[in-house]
């Protein structure tokens, strides 16, 4: 039980972690971007599109050139770009099925954000269960499982999202020499890691099960 304790807490910090680096540390550089941006529009009286983190690859990889210098040498190097943010002029009219699948994209980041919150609750709730107990508790394997389900959840809706971004960003751009790519719309570490713990939780309850009958037989 001891070591199941240990390997909680590890758990816990290792996705509070995960969850700094991969929306925290994000937000914080969306609002830098989002002040830069919204100081671009009044210094230029215009109002923008923003596409943010869209994944592209050249149109033609035969056709590049070198596009930057290394301060090293000062020889020419070709720096090729995997992620960009593409920032236009906003469109004054657009269909109705844009503008219903971007309130739907809202929608679904809204949704993401609130699992994304939920997830190191139940980790909590997990780790001060085992705090009082030497016992693993039934409660504790739902927690468990939502927990897999969760990921598995996000997973999927952080790739549709995805999807809607870049179904947008074509809509809107069409770039000259990249295009937007769907080879990394899904989100399958999420998605991984979700199955996985689904699987642990599977493996510990029918694990507990034996156990239990062990003892009743004794």
């Amino acid at each position: 039980m001891k070591r199941l304790k240990t390997l909680s807490i590890v758990l816990l910090v290792v996705y509070f972690a995960s969850m700094y680096q991969g929306a925290i540390l994000p937000f914080i550089e969306g609002i830098k971007y989002g002040l830069s941006i919204a100081k671009y529009e009044d210094e230029a009286n215009i109002k923008t599109q923003e596409f943010l983190l869209m994944d592209v690859e050249p149109k033609n990889a035969a056709n590049t050139i070198p596009n930057e210098i290394n301060l090293k040498n000062g020889q020419a190097v070709l720096v090729q770009a995997t992620n960009i943010s593409v920032l236009i002029n906003d469109l004054t009219e657009k269909p109705i099925w844009w503008m219903a699948m971007n309130a739907f994209y809202m929608a679904l980041t809204i949704i993401v954000l609130i699992l994304g919150i939920w997830i190191p609750v139940l980790f909590v709730k997990i780790f001060r269960s085992l705090q009082h107990s030497w016992e693993f508790e039934p409660i504790n394997l739902a927690r468990i499982n939502n927990i897999g389900q969760l990921l598995i959840a996000i997973g999927i809706l952080g790739s549709i999202i995805q999807l809607i971004n870049i179904l947008s960003a074509e809509y809107m751009v069409t770039l000259s020499n990249y295009q937007f790519t769907y080879s990394k719309v899904i989100d399958f570490n999420a998605i991984i890691m979700g199955v996985v713990i689904l699987i642990m939780n599977e493996v510990m309850r029918i694990a507990i099960e034996l156990k239990e009958e062990q003892d009743l037989t004794i």
